[in-house]
């Protein structure tokens, strides 16, 4: 069991060597509000697979790996694998990561998107209406003339650049606003709301292009309160983590001013998130009942524009795929979808093989699009070893 790191700090907690205590230990750094499981956790039978333990994979420079040198390689915190519902494979790093909460930084846009479903069906939020229809407050920023839907697709025109290396400027702003970076004593009110309402329109049309900025997912919890009149973990728990029979409760980390980040701040066991996979896999069915429309479901895997995904900046890495309501397609010929965070948090599911992973991890470096590539084709070989 790791200790605390005595040098950790707002400033450094996202970075080597303390990140790995950090991921496991977000609510004790950061503002939080938990997500409540219900009175009785769903069962996720166990029906172990030897042989998926014993897969080789491609490494760096070609050279063959072992599943436990991929996973060494790529800082793995943890690796759940479901087939037809039950747990074949089950490994951590240690056993704190298996009973506390870990951060999935941008699945949590995933999860929210899917929570953004419940709404839909009950008739509390159309995509199709316009962002300040529901949030008046944003009517001279640069989603004035966007839609929810535009929102949930990461296809809003925004003066904002995603850069995770940066030590100045709007996206340290932006950090600062979550609560995720320190601010400074006259800073003090510094929030998320204020910095959303505070962005700037960009050239271009709205819907044309795909853009990965994450305030676009701040907004989406931000516009699911205000559509239910509730908050967003009480939300979470209530239409997500009771009904799917969540094992733990989980948590979301706020803001100074307690807006959640539903960017990125979702901190869940790795079992339940596993369990949120298969809910997805299952078309939104759990526990003999429909909890989120399979309408929706549909759509994150079916949906969205090819044209804007194609004039997007990641096109290239699965060119025949699209994006839609937070999740990725990747096209291939059993329609994998993915939810993709920061430091290598995964959920892949594949609904022709009947198979749902989720890799939990502590890598370095926000990203490393060699290791991405390596963890796209050991998953694939992980669902064709089990079809």
């Amino acid at each position: 069991m790791l200790a605390r790191p005595d040098s950790l700090n707002l400033s450094n907690w996202r970075l080597p060597p303390h990140n790995r205590w950090a991921f496991n230990h977000v609510r004790e750094i950061i503002p939080s509000e938990p997500i409540y499981r219900g009175n009785k956790s769903a069962d996720l039978p166990r029906d172990p697979i030897d042989s998926v333990g014993e897969l080789s994979t491609p490494g760096l420079d070609r050279e063959a790996w072992t599943l436990q040198q991929w996973l060494e390689v790529s800082s793995s915190d943890a690796l759940l694998v479901a087939h037809r519902g039950r747990l074949v494979h089950e490994w951590y790093v240690d056993a704190e990561i298996e009973r506390n909460p870990h951060i999935v930084f941008s699945v949590s846009k995933s999860i929210t998107a899917v929570l953004a479903g419940v709404l839909v069906g009950q008739g509390l939020l159309d995509p199709s209406r316009l962002v300040c229809d529901y949030l008046p407050e944003l009517a001279q920023s640069g989603y004035r003339d966007a839609t929810v839907q535009q929102v949930l697709d990461m296809a809003v025109r925004i003066d904002f650049d995603e850069d995770y290396l940066a030590t100045s400027g709007k996206f340290i702003e932006y950090r600062t606003a979550t609560a995720w970076h320190p601010c400074g004593v006259d800073d003090i009110d510094t929030n998320l709301h204020d910095f959303l309402s505070s962005i700037g329109r960009a050239e271009g049309n709205h819907g044309e292009v795909w853009q990965y900025k994450s305030p676009n997912s701040d907004l989406l919890g931000w516009l699911l309160e205000k559509a239910s009149g509730q908050r967003l973990a009480q939300l979470m728990g209530r239409y997500l983590w009771q009904p799917m029979g969540a094992e733990k409760n989980g948590y979301i980390t706020l803001d100074r001013k307690g807006a959640p980040r539903t960017a990125g701040g979702i901190c869940v066991i790795p079992r339940d998130l596993l369990r949120f996979a298969e809910l997805v896999r299952n078309r939104g069915f759990a526990n003999g009942q429909q909890v989120v429309p399979a309408s929706w479901i549909e759509d994150c895997s079916d949906g969205g524009s090819l044209e804007a995904w194609r004039l997007g900046e990641s096109a290239k890495e699965f060119p025949a795929g699209s994006y839609r309501n937070k999740w990725y397609q990747t096209g291939n010929e059993h329609r994998a979808m993915l939810a993709i965070g920061i430091h290598s948090q995964w959920i892949y599911i594949d609904p022709v093989a009947e198979v749902s992973i989720v890799k939990l991890s502590s890598q370095g470096e926000p990203l490393r699009l060699d290791l991405d590539d390596i963890n796209l084709r050991t998953f694939a070989n992980i669902t064709a070893a089990l079809g």
